[in-house]
């Protein structure tokens, strides 16, 4: 990244009031329930019962100076700190899949370390350029499933990628939006397998990128969905990124994940994925600066307006709908 770049991102940092930060909680008592928990960066757990998937974390949060100038590195500290198996909070063992919409570092770089240690059952779902970037060096290469000619978009349904006993994973072609006026950071495919880990966060190039439906299956009817997540880690230009609409008005999406974090960038996001997915809760990942210690207080990413971006989904959207801190956990009723 040029300088000049690095020190307007730096300075263009918008300070943001506290999102919420206790436990949301939509179905006391319920044993079912869906559990939700946010990691920061656009990482999630999923979890329903003994079912569990994963969205790509990022613990390590290398400051903007380094990441412009220096090289960069998965911390592996951090990464076991947060991971932590005897952390209950955080225990992701059981974890089937860590689905990855693009392979910039902020979703890639600390997904080795995490599928290695914390979640060895798991298959890493993403794109070509994301098992060439972690190529031989990662020791990831028979575990990444590529979506790239499996993928379903608006008018086509994808194939479903079976986990556990009652979970499927659709990708959806998607898109990366620009960082600003009109230019995106680190583009381009990985045609090759790296043989030694990126060290420079130019390394770390998007590829092709992808949003995943996840749905948690029935116990009582395997055939039939009891939670429907919409999940991407990149704001995309409608109708890109959309869900098949065949799906959708069979089964409407539970709770949609969003992104803001350079939603102006593109026209209607996030006003056409609301009519496009039908969400019934609302949830903003991706929204927070990932330039500093983890543990610091939060400030919104660089170069968005993350209020503008709540003011416009309010004007479409008449259900809940939160910016989560780190760590924040979510509960929702199935059926």
């Amino acid at each position: 990244m040029p300088l000049l770049a690095v020190l307007t991102l730096s300075s263009c940092l918008r300070a943001l009031g506290p999102g919420v930060s206790d436990d949301v909680d939509r179905a006391p008592g319920q044993l079912e329930a869906v559990r939700l928990v946010y990691l920061g960066s656009g990482g999630w757990i999923m979890e329903h019962g003994e079912e569990m998937v994963l969205a790509g974390p990022l613990f390590t949060n290398p400051g903007v100076l380094r990441t412009g100038l220096l090289g960069i590195t998965s911390d592996t500290v951090e990464v076991n700190r947060h991971m932590s198996v005897y952390d209950a909070e955080y225990d992701v063992s059981r974890a089937s899949a860590i689905v990855v919409g693009h392979a910039h570092y902020d979703h890639l770089m600390d997904v080795p370390q995490v599928a290695r240690r914390f979640a060895p059952g798991a298959e890493i779902v993403g794109s070509r350029t994301t098992k060439n970037i972690l190529g031989t060096w990662s020791g990831m290469a028979d575990r990444v499933r590529v979506v790239n000619d499996s993928a379903g978009d608006q008018r086509t349904v994808g194939a479903w990628l079976e986990y556990g006993d009652r979970t499927r994973v659709m990708a959806l072609r998607s898109q990366h939006a620009p960082h600003f006026d009109g230019y995106t950071l680190y583009r381009g495919t990985r045609d090759t397998p790296m043989t030694e880990e990126p060290s420079w966060a130019t390394e770390w190039v998007a590829g092709e990128t992808f949003a995943y439906l996840i749905d948690f299956m029935s116990v009582q009817d395997p055939d039939s969905v009891a939670f429907r997540i919409y999940y991407q880690d990149a704001v995309a230009a409608p109708p890109i990124g959309f869900a098949p609409d065949v799906l959708i008005s069979e089964r409407p999406v539970d709770v949609a994940i969003l992104v803001p974090a350079t939603f102006d960038q593109v026209d209607w996001h996030p006003e056409a994925f609301v009519q496009n997915l039908q969400p019934r809760w609302v949830v903003l990942g991706h929204w927070e600066d990932f330039f500093v210690p983890i543990d610091e207080p939060t400030k919104s990413i660089f170069l968005t307006d993350v209020r503008h971006f709540e003011r416009r989904l309010e004007r479409v959207f008449d259900g809940e709908w939160w910016r989560p801190e780190k760590g924040t956990e979510f509960r929702f009723p199935v059926g």
